[in-house]
Parts: structure tokens; C-alpha cells; sequence
């Protein structure tokens, strides 16, 4: 069976579709949680109704019954007021005759009719209407239940969400994992075809004897050797980066001093700093006490640092190598006069095969894998990394390492 690979396209809209989907079941939710609660408004109207009418049809007997009995004529208003008796003061009472007409009560409806009743008076059937004039305690029979779908809708809401972003987060991540792949197997290629050309050049130039004498055989031999080293850093940063993002980079700790880590990092770029229009100042004092490290990986810090230093400073370079300590840390410090960092390529400068300048990246080697490492390999010594740069106005890296325990 072939598993087709997802393409960026089908991933942008799936991210899209995680967006929107999640309304879908709020919106259903809210539609669900809206009739329930309409159909318990419903339903305790139904009961204020059904006991409204209960009561009042008691009232209305017990009336009645007082009519039978008591000597003289009874106003609308007394008969209301022995109505009124029986209910809370939430529940008014209007009383009309067999025409219809007013005659005890409020001379408007006060509110929602509820329930009502006949009573005969004076041979006469009158009629005792109930008006439901303060909601409230209706509201608050709801109100419980209101509390219970809003907790319940909340709860749901922020489950569906959560989901919803932990997915659109897992697509976006593999969005970017495909154009970093794309990006790195561009930049690989590219960095890996320079070198390979020139050296195919003077190979070929050798193989023909086109030189003419050993002075040019010397400098092609040595162009030669540059490539070749050029080469192997670059494999030697891919491996490297590999090793660390699987966790299988192995590290040795020991106590090691600042200046021995400084000066192992000085031998191999010796030449290039040295060079002319460099300017470089080492300032790492011996009696600076030991970190428990990998030396070979602060080694490859410095060396990345220092590397990086050169690449982004003009033809007047200066660049500083400090040490000191920082209370119970040791900072190396690498500072330079370069093209300076904005606050966006400061957030991004870490991540693997980003280049801040790319004219200047374009101009010189490097695929954008040394700062990374450098921030694997500072956090596996449970140190950290800061920046201070401004535009145009240089950089300085300041790593810190916890001392040795004593």
C-alpha cells in the first residue's frame, strides 16, 4: 500500500477546517441549551398555572360559601380581598361580571393571566381572574437549571476548543515541519553543491596537469583542502544537529576550566581571526573557577559563536571573547561589530536553518544550524543563552553555564 504524503495545500485547509469546525457544536450546543431552557420556562409556567388554578378554584368555594352565609350584600371589593387571601403577593385578582365588565381589580390586565374561576353572586355568575404580576420567583425556579446548562456549555465549549487548538496546533507544527524540510533540503543542496563544484574544477584542472608550476600546484592544493574542510564542518553541523534533536548526542561531564574551553575553540579559528581586518580580543582569566561540562560541546558553542561573529561583521571586524562569572554561573560572552539583530530575528536567530541576513548568508558559507546547536547544547548543560543586539550596532551572545559544585 502507498501512503501519499499530505501536501502544505491539504494541510492549510485542514488547519482552516479545524478553525471553523469547532462552531459547528457550539452552535448546536446553544441551540440545544436554548430550547432546554425555554422548555423548563415552559414547564414551570405549566405548574404557576396548574396551581394557581387550584388555589383559586379553593378560594373561589370558600367564597362562595361565606356568600351563602353571611347576612347582607358583599362588595366585588370584599370578595376579592377574601380571593387575595389565598395567594402570595406575586398573584393578583380581577374580578368581572357576566357582561364581562370590571367590577373588583386592577382596571388593566397587571400581568399574565394565569388561571381563573366562576363564582355565583347574586344569582349571577361573576368570574375571578389570577394575574401572575412579578416573574421573579419564576425566573428563579429556572434560574438553577440556567446555572447547571451554562457550567455544563462552558465546560463542553472549552473541552471542544481545546481540542480543536491541540489539533490545529499538531497540523501547524507539521505545516512547518514541511517547509523546514523543504527549506533545509534547498539549503543542504545548495551548500553541498558549491564546494563539490570547485573542487570537481580543481580536481579536473590537476588530473589535466594545467598548472604551471608548483607554486600553482601549492594553491591548488590548498583550495582544494579548504573545501574539503568546508565540507566537513557542514556534515559535521548536519550529524551534529541530528545526534541532538533525537537526543542521541552523547555528553561527557567533568569539570573543565573556562580557559581551556576558550583556547580549544581559539586553535581551530586561529587563522580566520587572526586574518586581516580582524581584530579580536580574548579576555578569559585562568583563576576563573570550572563549570561540570562537555568540553567538546562548549568547544562547538564557542566555535559556532565565534563563526557567526565573522560571518555577519563587515571588512573591519572586531570581536571579543570574555569570561566571568555571574554568581553561581560562568558566562562566555562573544561580542562583535556586525549588522546587529531586530527584536523579530532575535525571537528566530535559534531556529534551525534561519539565517537573519540572507544577502550575507548567500555571500558566505553556513546553513543556518550553528545557532541551534548552540542552544541544544547550552540547555543540555541546564544553562542559558542571551542576546543584546540593535541594528547595525553588533551583537553579543552571553551563554551560562552553572559552575562545578565543589
Amino acid at each position: 500500500m502507498t501512503i501519499h504524503e499530505i501536501s502544505p495545500k491539504q494541510l492549510r485547509a485542514l488547519l482552516l477546517l479545524l478553525v471553523l469546525v469547532p462552531f459547528i457544536p457550539l452552535v448546536l450546543m446553544l441551540r440545544f441549551m436554548t430550547d432546554a431552557l425555554q422548555g423548563e420556562r415552559d414547564a414551570a409556567r405549566e405548574r404557576l398555572s396548574s396551581d394557581t388554578q387550584r388555589t383559586l378554584s379553593s378560594a373561589t368555594i370558600s367564597v362562595d360559601r361565606h356568600l351563602t352565609t353571611f347576612v347582607g350584600p358583599v362588595s366585588p371589593e370584599e370578595m376579592r380581598r377574601l380571593c387575595l387571601e389565598a395567594f402570595d403577593p406575586t398573584i393578583d385578582i380581577s374580578i368581572s361580571d357576566a357582561g364581562g365588565g370590571l367590577v373588583a381589580g386592577p382596571a388593566k390586565p397587571p400581568g399574565r393571566l394565569v388561571a381563573q374561576s366562576s363564582i355565583k353572586y347574586l344569582d349571577k355568575p361573576w368570574t375571578t381572574r389570577a394575574w401572575l404580576v412579578d416573574e421573579r420567583p419564576l425566573q428563579e425556579e429556572v434560574r438553577d437549571q440556567f446555572k447547571v446548562y451554562a457550567w455544563t456549555g462552558l465546560i463542553a465549549a472549552v473541552a471542544i476548543c481545546t481540542i480543536a487548538a491541540a489539533a490545529g496546533l499538531t497540523v501547524n507544527q507539521q505545516l512547518r515541519l514541511h517547509e523546514l524540510k523543504n527549506t533545509s533540503v534547498a539549503t543542504v543542496a545548495h551548500e553541498l553543491r558549491t564546494p563539490l563544484a570547485t573542487m570537481r574544477v580543481l580536481v579536473d584542472t590537476l588530473r589535466e596537469g594545467r598548472y604551471r608550476n608548483e607554486e600553482q600546484l601549492r594553491e591548488y592544493l590548498d583550495l582544494l583542502h579548504s573545501e574539503n574542510l568546508r565540507l566537513s564542518r557542514l556534515t559535521e553541523h548536519f550529524l551534529t544537529h541530528s545526534r541532538l534533536a533525537r537526543g542521541q548526542y552523547q555528553f561527557t561531564f567533568a569539570p573543565v576550566r573556562a580557559d581551556s574551553i576558550a583556547n580549544h575553540a581559539l586553535n581551530s579559528l586561529q587563522p580566520k581571526l587572526s586574518a586581516p581586518g580582524c581584530s579580536f580580543t580574548l579576555d578569559v582569566e585562568k583563576s576563573l573557577p570550572p563549570v561540570m561540562a562537555d568540553r567538546d560541546s562548549l568547544v562547538t558553542v564557542l566555535i559556532n559563536l565565534l563563526e557567526n561573529a565573522l560571518k555577519y561583521t563587515g571588512d573591519e571586524k572586531r570581536i571579543t571573547l570574555r569570561a566571568r562569572r555571574d554568581d553561581d554561573t560562568l558566562v562566555f560572552i562573544v561580542e562583535d561589530n556586525g549588522v546587529g539583530l531586530t527584536a523579530t530575528q532575535r525571537k528566530q536567530i535559534f531556529e534551525p536553518f534561519y539565517q537573519a541576513d540572507q544577502k550575507l548568508s548567500r555571500s558566505r558559507s553556513g546553513v543556518g544550524l550553528g545557532l541551534s546547536i548552540v542552544r541544544a547544547i547550552v540547555s543540555a548543560h541546564r544553562g542559558r543563552i542571551e542576546i543584546a543586539s540593535e541594528p547595525n550596532r553588533g551583537a553579543a551572545f552571553s551563554v551560562h553555564i552553572p559552575l562545578a559544585q565543589a
